[in-house]
């Protein structure tokens, strides 16, 4: 599995603790199942973290790679797409977060900070604009750059293709250069240049001379 299929396995597991409260956390639930729904909470919001750190670093990566614009200047719909999709999550992640972190945060630090809701919503920033930064400048240190074994097979799988694409081209025959002479014989270049010396409507000296006087005769 690549980066991206588990990013995407991961994701499917996010609205878990969701869709197993949806049936049974009512009042009348079983006690396992109010029993269980913290623990699901806990899954689902690491499913969920782990999807969305992921996902930015990825999708930053990517953009790397993809243009804004065709060369006619029409816009990528894919880069604008992945672009859309990254300024989302830093603005749903500034609005989510920043509660549980006024939350869980100790009274010292309260009392030092004059703006709580700003100081809670860079906080919550800070860590995916990193991760977006790190993805754009240096897609090693991101872990995203494929190994040297899947560029030299793919390199190799390109290269094999354009030599069986050469392969399979047909070659336009060539004529015999005596075909104004008579001969009717076709094969490739190399394979004339070696009949023209022994071409039986070569000419002979006696032929060319014979057939530059009737040029003149009929000049």
């Amino acid at each position: 599995m690549n980066f991206g299929s588990i990013l995407l396995s991961l994701t499917t597991m996010v609205n878990l603790a969701r869709w197993v409260g949806i049936y049974t956390f009512t009042e009348n639930a079983p006690v396992w199942a109010r029993q269980i729904m913290p623990v699901l909470d806990a899954i689902s919001g690491l499913f969920t973290g782990l999807a969305i750190a992921g996902g930015l670093a990825f999708v930053a990566h990517r953009l790397g790679a993809l243009q804004a614009f065709t060369p006619k200047g029409r816009p990528v719909m894919r880069f604008w797409g992945a672009a859309i999709g990254i300024l989302a999550i830093l603005i749903m992640s500034a609005f989510l977060l920043p509660p549980y972190v006024r939350m869980t945060m100790p009274d010292e630090l309260r009392a030092e900070i004059q703006n709580l809701s700003a100081w809670s919503v860079m906080a919550v920033l800070v860590g995916d604009l990193i991760i977006v930064a790190i993805a754009l400048a240096d897609s090693k240190a991101a872990g995203f750059t494929r190994s040297a074994e899947e560029q030299k097979s793919s390199k190799s799988l390109s290269e094999g293709s354009g030599r069986s694409a050469k392969k399979s081209k047909p070659l336009a025959p060539v004529h015999c250069r005596y075909e104004g002479a008579g001969c009717k014989k076709t094969g490739s270049q190399n394979a004339m240049n070696a009949h023209a010396r022994a071409c039986p409507f070569k000419p002979t000296i006696d032929d060319s001379l014979i057939i530059k006087q009737n040029a003149e005769q009929q000049l």
